[in-house]
């Protein structure tokens, strides 16, 4: 369970450079092409952690948070939110216990590295509490 990140794109490009950045990093990508399939996933494969973007169709980013959050069986899986566009810290203030971090795009593969372990070490894949998670930043 530790290992699984699930990443959430409608950008099948960014899907595949996601695929191949985690796998480098020995961690398992679950690739969801959409919000939807993603919360139906996350039932039968939970993730240890979800990368989740911003902007995306039919729903975005902000829509499957709150999806996700009023699940009480998902609603304690940490999310990074992954974007293109600089995400000011009032635009996701009202999601700031729901998320440990931001990436954005494009992310090298020791930025991504360096947030995983960060947001997810290795020799605790447990899920990071709420004293233990990373600063609500540019990771």
């Amino acid at each position: 369970m530790g290992n699984k990140i699930m990443v959430v794109d409608d950008d099948l490009p960014t899907l595949e450079v996601m695929e191949l950045l985690l796998r480098k990093i020995d961690r398992e990508p679950l690739l969801v092409h959409n919000g939807w399939d993603a919360l139906r996933m996350i039932k039968k494969d939970r993730p240890a952690l979800i990368i989740l973007d911003v902007m995306m169709s039919p729903i975005d980013g902000w829509q499957f948070l709150e999806e996700l959050k009023r699940s009480e069986e998902m609603k304690d899986i940490p999310v990074l939110l992954f974007t293109a566009k600089h995400v000011w810290p009032e635009e996701y203030s009202r999601y700031a216990d729901d998320i440990v971090g931001v990436l954005e795009k494009p992310i090298s593969l020791a930025e991504l590295k360096s947030a995983l372990d960060r947001v997810l070490p290795r020799e605790n894949t447990s899920y990071p509490s709420k004293d233990h998670q990373a600063h609500i930043q540019n990771i």
